[in-house]
């Protein structure tokens, strides 16, 4: 017998009008709560607030359980009422009984269940809208008659039996095809056996799994194909990635397990600056023609989509999405509700203001997880948990909303005496660093989102509203850093042209990494070539917990010839030295087998003096800008495979052409690294290394050795993506040959040899491409 929730009957049947501030204002869930405990405390002492009913319905022979939770059945002199309960942020006086369809449509359910249970008919309704501003409501009365109240209800019941039919046939291709599909290739690769075999008992057993899995493993689809073999029934796989380029390869391996019979619903969230198809304007009716009617049309296109895809990625989501002229991000993220695998960024799950509710704020779906390239999260992760406000941004709002009201300017004028207060502090000094936040900040700011809440309630048409509202959820998200501020976190205050920047700063941010995974994540599995040292790793991410496999490479090291020059300094005072080393290593690298060749920097400055003094080059320079649009990466990717002519590619490690992209064969045949990829030294990462020295008496690794290793090895690992691809990687920097940096190196790195002059170089190089 198929289980219906009454709430979800109602929405996906008659969910109604446009995407408004309301619909995204997640923080004022709780304050609807409070305003719907608000109303129920106020009852008499006959009525029953959260009264669960059911009720067993045949429909066309078939039983349906219909279930949910009454807000109130109010016994008003000795006459029942049935009340829906709804919040709002709106002015009332705009509130009409059709102004949310679903709402109507919820009370109505309930009527008629309440109606034949008690044998009551006809049966009060009562519809009420309560203001979380001021707790003043709104109800709407009516009278209706059970047979009414029956034809409405099976009339939802028949259009949402064909979307549940949809869903059940769904869930049936996926049990029978991922019970029935093979790996895809013949054979498997050295290491893919024993990787599937851990990624399925990690994820079965709920666990935490950390795979160092080198290139040529096959690492996404093993991992994709033994997590899939694990998915029952309320599972629901995560695929995340660090940059939308890491989700070609899992899409990849969808596409070719499909074309084999795996049938399961997938869907790639792309992010909304790249899939928004208004041009990024603001996310109102006013401004936006996809947001007028979203929920009106949502039903259409999404009954299209499911009926005649699988895989949604971005280019069928924005074509559907534009037909029916609704959000394409925000249908994205509705669709995922209805999808067995979902490729997304880190965000959606381990970011609180980003992620996906439904998965990880209750216990609705059980969701597993693969981390790809998940050296990545531990930078990410810090920044998800910080967060910066600064007087610039205060005085903006004050500026902008000074002719509405609530009047924000007394509550502006405490926050920057607050934050200038901190000037004293900063006279002799770059930066302040304090371990505990400011209180008095934290209640002035939350005085003014309060005030803006109303303000744009009463006020739609604002001038400048997207500058306004950029403003207004930086407090948000400050405020939300500073509710989780504590022993991790920073208060850093900086002085930046005159004006104070206040920067709640995460050190580190794995308990509440895996604070998330123990509440909500039912296996999960990190994975990257480069999880080195293990330790590292394992400790800012799960705080030590999980267990840890490593895989040997399954290319020969021979086809990697790896040469160390450790006689030349790229410290900051050193550079101008080791441009013209550089640059011959580039010359004598070209001449000895024309090719494609990128020459990997620590910083666009280096990358600039280098490129600037580089003259008559016999190869095409192309040289990575420090902000790049996705066509101008695009054009850069493209050109590398060609191979008609030499050309040098001058990128910055760890940044977009350093990771998750493959360059196959000729489309690459070597890299210079040029240092060894140790962050800025600066204020931030020095507090950084104190806190880990403290912690962990590692402090400059866990500050600056380990994450430039970890760019270094990824910078390397573009060389070899095939069995078949042979190519060289040469170092630059002394301090490779340090006993430590060089049992930080990956164990298949053995192919390595010291060579510190041009001569011996062409030799060695020469030899190399004869084999």
């Amino acid at each position: 017998m198929e289980t219906i929730a009454i709430k979800e009957l109602a929405y996906f049947t008659c969910q109604s009008g446009n995407l408004t501030t309301e619909f995204f204002s997640n923080h004022d869930m709780l304050k609807g709560q409070k305003a719907h405990d608000y109303l129920q405390e106020k009852y008499n002492n006959k009525s029953l607030s959260e009264v669960y009913i059911k009720k067993e319905i045949n429909y066309l022979g078939n039983n349906y359980l219909l279930h949910g939770y009454i807000d109130g059945v109010l016994n008003i002199d000795d006459e029942i009422i049935i009340e829906e309960i709804k919040s709002t942020t709106l002015d009332l006086d705009e509130i009409t009984i059709d102004y949310h369809k679903e709402h109507l449509a919820q009370l109505k359910i309930y009527g008629y269940l309440y109606s034949l249970l008690n044998s009551i008919d006809p049966i009060r309704l009562r519809l009420t809208y309560i203001s979380v501003i001021d707790y003043e409501t709104k109800s709407f009365n009516i009278i209706c008659k059970q047979d009414e109240l029956e034809e409405f209800t099976f009339n939802l019941l028949e259009e949402y039996i064909h979307w549940l039919n949809l869903i059940d046939e769904s869930q049936k291709n996926r049990e029978k095809t991922i019970k029935t599909i093979e790996f895809p290739f013949k054979t498997k690769r050295q290491g893919q056996k024993e990787l599937m075999s851990a990624v399925y008992q990690a994820l079965n057993n709920k666990d935490i799994l950390y795979t160092i899995a080198p290139t040529g493993i096959g690492k996404t689809m093993a991992t994709l194909f033994s997590a899939l073999k694990t998915l029952k029934d309320k599972d629901k796989l995560f695929y995340l990635t660090a940059k939308g380029s890491g989700k070609n390869a899992p899409l990849e391996a969808i596409k070719l397990l499909e074309s084999n019979g795996l049938k399961i619903k997938v869907i790639d969230i792309t992010a909304k600056r790249k899939i928004c198809n208004n041009n990024q304007k603001h996310c109102n009716p006013d401004d936006c023609p996809f947001a007028m009617g979203y929920f009106d049309k949502l039903k259409a296109a999404t009954l299209e989509i499911f009926e005649h895809n699988d895989v949604f990625d971005a280019n069928i989501i924005l074509s559907v999405s534009n037909k029916h002229k609704i959000c394409a991000f925000e249908f994205s993220l509705y669709l995922s509700y209805f999808c067995d695998l979902v490729i997304a960024d880190y965000n959606y799950v381990f970011d609180p203001k980003a992620h996906l509710i439904r998965y990880f704020d209750d216990d609705t779906y059980k969701p597993k997880v693969l981390v790809d390239e998940a050296h990545n999260l531990i930078s990410r992760s810090k920044e998800m948990y910080s967060a910066i406000i600064s007087e610039i941004d205060i005085r903006l709002l004050r500026s902008k909303l000074k002719d509405y009201k609530p009047s924000i300017r007394s509550d502006c004028n405490k926050a920057l005496e607050v934050i200038n207060n901190y000037r004293e502090f900063l006279n002799d000094k770059a930066l302040y660093c304090d371990t505990t936040q400011n209180l008095d900040l934290y209640a002035f700011l939350k005085q003014i989102t309060i005030k803006c809440d109303q303000i744009f309630e009463e006020n739609k048409k604002i001038p400048n509203k997207d500058e306004i509202m950029e403003v207004y959820f930086k407090i948000i998200d400050f405020l939300r850093v500073a509710d989780s501020f504590g022993p991790t976190h920073r208060n850093l205050v900086k002085l930046i042209n005159d004006n104070i920047y206040i920067n709640y700063y995460c050190l580190d941010a794995s308990s509440f990494l895996l604070e998330t995974i123990k509440n909500s994540i039912h296996g999960i599995v990190f994975f990257s070539a480069t999880l080195y040292p293990i330790e590292y790793h394992t400790n800012l991410l799960t705080q030590m917990e999980g267990k840890y496999l490593e895989l040997k490479s399954p290319f020969d090291s021979n086809n990697l010839d790896i040469i160390i020059n450790n006689k030349i300094s790229t410290k900051y005072k050193n550079r101008e030295d080791s441009i013209d080393m550089i640059i011959e290593t580039i010359d004598i690298l070209t001449s000895t087998k024309s090719g494609n060749y990128i020459v990997f920097f620590p910083s666009y400055q280096y990358l600039e003096m280098v490129s600037s003094a580089i003259e008559d080059s016999t190869y095409e320079l192309i040289v990575q800008k420090n902000t790049m649009s996705e066509e101008e990466r695009l054009e850069i990717i493209n050109k590398f495979k060609n191979t008609t002519n030499c050309k040098v590619g001058l990128f910055v490690m760890g940044g977009i052409f350093s990771e998750g992209i493959d360059f196959i064969g000729d489309s690459l045949n070597g890299v210079i690294i040029v240092g060894v990829g140790l962050p800025l030294i600066c204020d931030e990462n020095n507090i950084l290394k104190d806190y880990f020295e403290q912690k962990f008496n590692k402090g400059f690794d866990y500050a600056y050795t380990y994450p430039g290793i970890t760019k270094v090895i990824q910078a390397v690992g573009r060389v070899i993506r095939t069995e078949t691809d042979r190519g060289v990687a040469i170092l630059i920097d002394e301090r490779f040959g340090y006993s430590k940096y060089l049992s930080l190196m990956p164990p298949h790195w053995t192919n390595r040899k010291f060579i510190t002059n041009i001569y011996d170089l062409k030799k060695e190089l020469i030899s190399f491409n004869k084999k």
